[in-house]
């Protein structure tokens, strides 16, 4: 089952929408990264990779403690919002436009 988000966030509904400051492993095509902040409509990370707003992406993010068997991936597809530099690191601000849980070997590149 696939959650979509509402008709896409703006300042204000990101503002309402709770932000959860956690740790959780990025999987990006060609990449990793790590969260700062996830919400409902979206997630901020760290990352390697460069990547320009306005850019579709997608992404997974691995639940390790989801299931003591294997990890769960939260499979999430977007639109880059904001993308800052810092510390050597990039940092990349995703809008959801769909998300749902998907088989722990999911590879980000394919649907």
């Amino acid at each position: 089952m696939i959650m979509t988000p509402g008709t896409g966030p703006d300042r204000s509904d990101r503002r309402r929408a709770a932000r959860f400051h956690i740790a959780i492993p990025v999987e990006l095509e060609g990449g990793t990264g790590t969260t700062r902040d996830v919400s409902l409509s979206g997630v901020f990370f760290e990352t390697d990779q460069s990547f320009a707003p306005g850019e579709e992406i997608r992404l997974a993010l691995l639940l390790e403690r989801a299931s003591p068997t294997r990890p769960v991936r939260l499979q999430c597809e977007g639109r880059i919002v904001r993308v800052t530099r810092f510390d050597g690191r990039i940092g990349v601000a995703v809008a959801f436009s769909s998300y749902k849980f998907g088989p722990s070997g999911w590879p980000v590149g394919q649907a």
